[in-house]
């Protein structure tokens, strides 16, 4: 896999995900089935939630893109049709939220 630039977010608009620096990964999710499951993960924490606008939150964890690629895929699985890939998302962006998301 090619080297992904930082700040460049993978996924959709229910689950994505980017790289603020090296070795963090944050994913974002709109979907609480999504939010609960990362919820029990005990290798992330919960760095920012809204209520305007819709169900967000966002986890942080110190993991490569390329993990949070699997872990989406593994996520969306059983959303997806077998050999459906993965896009560049459009991140909604937040006024909290500093990391500047790819136009």
């Amino acid at each position: 896999m090619a080297t992904i630039p930082l700040n460049t977010a993978v996924g959709d608009r229910d689950l994505c995900a980017w790289q603020p620096v090296r070795g963090i990964v944050w994913v974002q999710t709109r979907n609480p089935n999504h939010a609960r499951r990362l919820t029990q993960r005990e290798d992330g924490k919960l760095v920012a939630w809204g209520v305007a606008g819709g169900y967000l939150k966002i986890y942080e964890f110190a993991r490569s893109i390329t993990w949070a690629i699997d872990l989406m895929a593994r996520y969306t699985a059983a959303e997806k049709a077998t050999n459906e890939a993965l896009e560049h998302a459009i991140c909604p962006e937040a006024e909290f939220n500093t990391v500047e998301a790819r136009k």
